[in-house]
């Protein structure tokens, strides 16, 4: 869209310079010339024209020179100029301004900014769509404009606009073909880089502006990802797209080496490859399948990054699929540890919200789900807790050294960087714990309860001897069908250093 109002308003300049180049004496700068170049732009392009400055030299070769350009919806001092250019140079040779078309050899701008209003613009193009395509009466053979500014407004009351700064704009042949080339250089705020970009554009829909056909390659390199709040690593992106103004479809891939989420800082390598289609109108991009691998483990989403009405920024929803993954890349994301604390597979389902805002990610992400687990923990210690605690439950006597599998699988909710655990159940052979509670990410602090289901009696848990003896008469009270016990528990500290014990009360209190 850039690229054609940078043209339509190129093009209007020089139709007036060829329409007064018999009256422009050489070295022509008088107020009378500026006068009549804006009221003729303004007949041209039914626009309110200002211009601050004019000035036209004939030999030894042709060069308009101008400051002050603005060029405004007429008769709408409410809303911002169309476009606004602090100065531009126009040059070509003599030969050029007779023939036909009338040719240029470049044109530069400099201060360019375009608003875009909702529903696109009024050009003043016909109707007759045989006239749109006619042959333009100028040629230019290169145009630059650095340092411009887009700004569209969005259809939606309440929606930000959405700035696209461009570094650096070229375009060839303007005018000599319908389908114009293009390079374009544009900052990203959001992770902070800049995208260099080429294609085709055009040709322009007067109509339909939203219509008009786009297709080109992009490069995204050395993004900096710390920029957004929360999360880190350097990320480089490539790919294609094309479509038209309002439904541009983009496929790419994106590589972070170092990918890592604050709370832990362990860098996970990350690479995505998706396609999503992108509205040209508001910037709101809807990703189509998006197939990411972190570390080892695979996903699948698919989703959108779209603005709200009344909120500045965007929110990214998306549906997260793991099949068949491995825990320890997921928790060297969300663990301190070097070494995660669990190995093995998984598989996830969840809901993503990311609310736009300065805050930590962490702090602001929302996630609803579900996990299944299959793995070990990787401390030598807990294992052999687990295996003597697996033995007891069955009834018989812990020898230590048992590397038993632990599965574990339940519901997730995630709300201001508390985990939040609900259907927890974590079996080993001869026992299963439910639990429910919270697990905090940056405090790592532990707050569950719940009750551990075994296969074997208290008595028979405590072995044989006196104390077996003694524990005869407790197990009524942990009896429950179709278990030998089930024992309420609690778990608090922190992940580091858990405490576990008995809910007494709640094992004598009678139901």
């Amino acid at each position: 869209m850039t690229l054609k109002i940078v043209r339509w308003t190129v093009l209007g300049i020089l139709g007036v310079l060829a329409t007064l180049a018999i009256v422009a004496a050489a070295g022509s700068r008088t107020e009378t010339l500026r006068r009549l170049v804006t009221e003729e732009l303004a007949k041209r392009l039914e626009s309110d024209i200002e211009l601050r400055a004019f000035s036209v030299d004939l030999f030894p070769a042709v060069r308009v020179r101008g400051e002050g350009l603005e060029v405004r919806h007429r008769g709408r001092a409410d809303v911002p100029p169309l476009v606004t250019i602090d100065s531009f140079v126009v040059d070509g040779g003599l030969l050029g301004l007779v023939r036909r078309p009338r040719r240029f050899r470049s044109v530069t701008l400099d201060g360019l900014r375009i608003n875009i209003p909702p529903g696109g613009i009024d050009t003043g193009g016909r109707s007759d769509e045989r006239e749109e395509r006619r042959e333009s009466p100028f040629i230019i053979g290169s145009l630059t404009a650095d340092g411009a500014e887009l700004r569209i407004i969005p259809k939606t009351e309440g929606k930000e606009p959405k700035l696209f700064r461009i570094l650096a704009l070229s375009m060839q042949s303007l005018g000599a073909v319908e389908r114009m080339p293009f390079q374009a250089e544009l900052t990203n705020p959001l992770p902070a880089g800049t995208i260099h970009t080429d294609g085709e554009f055009g040709p322009w829909q007067a109509r339909d502006p939203a219509l008009t056909p786009l297709e080109g390659r992009y490069t995204f390199a050395g993004a900096d990802l710390s920029t957004i709040d929360g999360i880190g690593g350097i990320l480089d992106s490539t790919g294609e797209f094309g479509g038209e103004l309002e439904r541009i479809a983009v496929k790419g891939e994106t590589r972070t080496p170092d990918f890592r989420v604050n709370v832990s800082g362990q860098p996970v390598p990350l690479t995505t490859h998706f396609q999503a289609v992108v509205d040209g109108t508001n910037g709101d991009t809807y990703l189509n399948d998006v197939y990411a691998t972190l570390g080892e483990t695979s996903l699948h989403a698919k989703g959108a990054v779209a603005g709200t009405p009344g909120v500045k920024g965007r929110t990214v929803t998306l549906d997260v699929t793991i099949e068949d993954g491995r825990i320890e890349n997921l928790l060297r994301l969300s663990v301190k540890s070097e070494t995660p604390p669990m190995v093995g597979d998984v598989a996830l389902k969840t809901d993503f919200t990311l609310p736009p805002g300065k805050g930590d990610v962490i702090d602001r992400l929302r996630l609803d789900g579900r996990f299944d687990v299959a793995g070990r923990f990787t401390s030598e210690e807990v294992q052999s807790k687990l295996g003597g605690m697996s033995a007891r439950a069955r009834g018989k006597e812990a020898t230590g050294g048992e590397n038993v599998l632990s599965d574990l699988d339940g519901r997730f909710r995630l709300r201001n960087g508390v985990l939040a655990l609900r259907d927890l159940s974590f079996a080993i052979p001869g026992a299963t714990v439910s639990l429910a509670g919270t697990y905090g990410l940056k405090s790592e602090a532990l707050e569950f309860d719940g009750t551990l289901r075994m296969q074997a009696t208290v008595s028979e848990a405590a072995g044989g001897g006196i104390k077996g003896f003694l524990l005869k008469a407790v197990d009524p009270l942990f009896r429950k069908k179709g278990a030998g016990a089930v024992v309420p528990i609690r778990v608090r500290g922190t992940r580091s250093e858990p405490k576990f014990g008995l809910d007494v009360m709640k094992a004598i209190t009678p139901k």
